[in-house]
């Protein structure tokens, strides 16, 4: 059953710690359930809510982009959400500072901006996440701690990725004890089970998707288990549930950005799953269904974000090709204009992969659209040739904004939470 674990934190005096910090205080650590033992009895409503989630998911994946390919649109989704998921942690990099940190990296430059090298990181394990997690017939407790490796491989603290905590944490309060914590997480010698129920939940297929997605995520982010980038690694374990349970199988909408936006009726809704006692109390159930009807409201929101962010891309892929005119089928400027809007940063050589030509035919259509204007050479690597995709980024922070608003319209509700500056007027 859920309960807490008291305990009492010793006494610190010790250089910095304020006085009224350094003597003894109590503390509650909250242990949930395993969720191999809840049973979930859900209202109507809820129930319903639920299917209208999955239904919109299922419109996303089953829409059939006009013009940009289905890769192209699925990239850029999942770049979006790793980026301003980035953000949401205190990783303020603007996009074109972005495109030029990837531009140093793809040219075996050093790496110079360590912030930015850490949000290609949160890149990198969402990358991980939904290609090469998502795609195992089964996930074991050392795969989530690979997710957790690759997001703290470019940051400042990679000695932690993948290493459970062996410590207590907490959220909230002081920096020197978790006395007045708003929440504290289990105790570090119940991580180990609690991690291991919570991948046979991943495993597992007797929820529906949006469900399982929702107990994982909210699980996860009970158990805290590292020491830093919790956030991050919980909302990669959305897309991993939604791919593999194949609601998503190109598209996972950004439900955790929409989840950020409504951060009071998030934490509102982890705090109420987070019950005493029996799973199968009133209590318990109302608190769960509670949830997993704020999960589903943010999972239909961020559907329909994401197919009118689809939809704009084609626009914009189309206002390329209006201005390169005229594109040969099956060209080299023709598959480059195919895979661009997953690409906001290319050389020669690195489309030449993505389009399976040679260097050479590459270049001329890389010649090609930078003279037409739908490519700009990035002006602090010149002599490397790297380019940009023309209103790409602009696009990319216009749905940044647009998810951090309440209202899905930066006009009628102002963003709520860190984004980039609004694209500038051309």
């Amino acid at each position: 059953m859920a309960h807490v674990e008291s305990a009492i934190w010793p006494g610190v005096a010790g250089l910095g710690v304020p006085r009224t910090q350094r003597h003894p205080c109590r503390y509650d650590a909250y242990v949930p359930d395993l969720l191999s033992g809840v049973t979930l009895a859900l209202p109507s409503d809820v129930a319903a809510d639920i299917a209208d989630a999955e239904r919109d998911v299922l419109r996303l994946n089953d829409g059939r982009p006009a013009l940009a390919s289905l890769e192209a649109i699925a990239r850029l989704l999942l770049r979006a959400e790793a980026v301003a998921s980035s953000r949401i942690e205190g990783l303020e990099v603007g996009g074109r500072r972005l495109v030029r940190a990837e531009a140093a990296r793809v040219l075996g430059a050093p790496p110079s901006d360590l912030t930015a090298e850490a949000v290609l990181g949160n890149i990198e394990a969402m990358d991980l996440a939904v290609h090469d997690l998502a795609a195992r017939d089964r996930i074991a407790v050392d795969d989530v701690l690979a997710i957790h490796r690759a997001l703290m491989r470019h940051t400042g603290r990679a000695d932690l990725g993948g290493v459970v905590r062996t410590t207590q944490n907490w959220i909230g309060g002081n920096d020197f004890n978790p006395c007045g914590a708003a929440f504290v997480p289990p105790p570090p010698e119940r991580v180990p089970p609690l991690l291991a129920d919570l991948v046979a939940l991943l495993n597992g297929d007797e929820y529906s998707p949006v469900a399982q997605a929702a107990l994982v995520h909210a699980q996860f982010e009970t158990i805290h288990p590292f020491a830093d980038g919790n956030g991050r690694t919980g909302r990669a374990l959305i897309h991993v549930v939604l791919r593999r349970r194949g609601l998503a199988p190109r598209y996972v909408p950004p439900i955790s950005l929409v989840l950020a936006t409504r951060a009071r009726d998030y934490v509102r809704g982890l705090t109420a799953s987070r019950y005493l006692g029996s799973s199968e109390s009133a209590e318990a159930q109302a608190g769960i269904a509670e949830w997993l009807r704020i999960f589903a409201s943010a999972t239909s929101r961020a559907a329909t974000d994401a197919e009118r962010f689809s939809e704009r891309i084609d626009t914009l892929v189309q206002g390329w090709r209006t201005r390169a005119r005229p594109i040969r089928a099956q060209s080299a400027a023709d598959l480059l204009l195919r895979v661009l809007p997953s690409a906001p940063l290319i050389t020669v050589e690195t489309a030449a992969r993505l389009i399976g030509r040679s260097v050479q035919a590459t270049n001329l259509a890389v010649a090609r659209l930078e003279e037409a204007g739908v490519l700009v050479r990035i002006k602090d690597l010149r002599r490397n040739r790297a380019f940009e995709a023309v209103g790409l980024l602009d696009a990319l922070t216009s749905f940044e904004r647009e998810l951090a608003s309440p209202e899905g319209d930066t006009r009628a509700s102002p963003p709520v939470r860190p984004v980039p500056y609004r694209p500038r007027r051309r």
